[in-house]
């Protein structure tokens, strides 16, 4: 492991969190539209049901579920082997009947400790017409010192712990190089943006973590980026691409030549895709706007996690503790730095979701009973929460889910 990673490695924790990272943590360009009402997945056909009657009783043989309402179900995504039994990780909406696959996983004992933590998780439609596909997140590290550039190359050449050596990409670059031929295999990149609003939520994080490293004499700064792009398919399959990638980058005083040099720590940490069939892409527009902007992570699990890096960190010091005393103070200094940057930035990070969402522009927020919100798939006019993670959508007056199933469902107001 090169000095810079290991002075670095308390900050990863921090960014442990993976794409679903669909949060920690997010930039995306692309002006979609509103549209109207829209169409149910897996019928083409309107919502609204032709020649119903006004006076039509609310009866479960009157409704049929895919076109006069959407039912949406919270999933809770588990860690099966990170800790003494499965926690849950992170949980997320999505349509009723949808089969999920995968989770979060960890790999022991390879090189780059920052990518201990893998999250694997899809989830297909009833009839396989929609895929959703969250990859894990992926590390890498440069330095534009000869020197230190040549130490990291000869440690990982015999074997010793580093995170791989690749030059510094933003989520731009890393979606057109590394994303789209190794995990979209067969895809063909149409276009791809940067969101301006996106981009200044996260650039809002990254300024108070520089702030912070400024304001400590620590030379360091944060970079995020962030990308939406679309692909097609040879088989004419379409699909929309979330990807981000937050670089961290220290600034070092070079003992032998004099000046500084930068080293960079990098992290794709948002790599999901939704494909589904040509002539649908509204359809996934707000699917995905409705599934990401609903993501919500296990504080508890975030925070084991976070231990666990510390842990690691706290294992690389002590091997270290023989190198320079300004080398220990540095890691020291970013590690403490970061983990507070880190504690206080759950709130924003929920906001960094709620815009993934929004950006598509197929989001509306509801008032929860409780008083909290959620973000639901826009063009609908009424909205029912069953208090359990599930919710149903509607256009139809007449349909009301409490008379139809004899349930307890609670009517959602829009919040303007």
């Amino acid at each position: 492991m090169s000095r810079v990673e290991s002075r670095l490695l308390g900050g990863w924790a921090g960014r442990v969190w993976m794409t679903v990272s669909l949060c920690v943590t997010v930039s995306l360009a692309l002006a979609l539209g509103q549209g109207t009402s829209p169409q149910p997945l897996g019928d083409p056909s309107s919502n609204h049901r032709k020649g119903k009657s006004a006076d039509r009783p609310a009866q479960s043989a009157s409704f049929v579920e895919g076109k006069d309402y959407q039912v949406w179900q919270r999933v809770r995504v588990k860690d099966e082997n990170g800790f003494a039994q499965p926690v849950e990780a992170y949980s997320l909406l999505l349509p009723k009947s949808w089969r999920t696959e995968g989770g979060v996983r960890w790999i022991i004992n390879i090189p780059c400790p920052a990518d201990a933590v893998q999250n694997r998780f899809s989830a297909t439609s009833p009839g396989r017409e929609f895929r959703l596909d969250v990859f894990p997140q992926k590390n890498w590290q440069w330095h534009d010192d000869p020197m230190m550039l040549q130490h990291a190359q000869n440690s990982a050449a015999l074997g010793g712990a580093g995170c791989g050596l690749a030059r510094p990409l933003d989520a731009a670059q890393y979606l057109r190089e590394v994303l789209l031929p190794h995990d979209l295999a067969g895809a063909t990149l149409v276009s791809h943006e940067r969101n301006e609003p996106l981009s200044k939520a996260m650039l809002e994080q990254a300024r108070a973590a520089n702030a912070a490293f400024r304001a400590s004499g620590v030379p360091v700064e944060s970079r995020p980026s962030a990308e939406i792009g679309r692909v097609r398919w040879a088989d004419g399959r379409v699909g929309i691409v979330l990807c981000a990638v937050a670089q961290t980058v220290s600034f070092m005083p070079n003992l032998i030549n004099g000046g500084t040099f930068a080293s960079y720590q990098c992290q794709a940490n948002v790599k999901t895709v939704l494909s589904g069939p040509p002539g649908r892409e509204k359809d996934l527009e707000k699917l995905l706007s409705t599934i990401v902007a609903s993501l919500r992570i296990n504080p508890e699990w975030q925070a084991a996690v976070q231990r666990v890096y510390t842990n690691i960190a706290q294992v690389e010091q002590q091997e270290t503790a023989k190198r320079a005393a300004m080398w220990r103070q540095t890691q020291q200094e970013i590690g403490d730095l970061q983990r507070r940057t880190w504690e206080d930035s759950q709130a924003s990070r929920d906001r960094l979701h709620e815009s993934w969402g929004q950006v598509l522009r197929g989001v509306e927020s509801w008032s929860e009973p409780g008083g909290g919100r959620i973000e639901l798939s826009s063009g609908y006019k009424e909205a029912w929460s069953k208090g359990d993670g599930t919710y149903i959508l509607s256009n139809d007056p007449l349909f009301d889910p409490s008379v139809v199933f004899q349930e307890n469902w609670k009517k959602l107001e829009k919040k303007p």
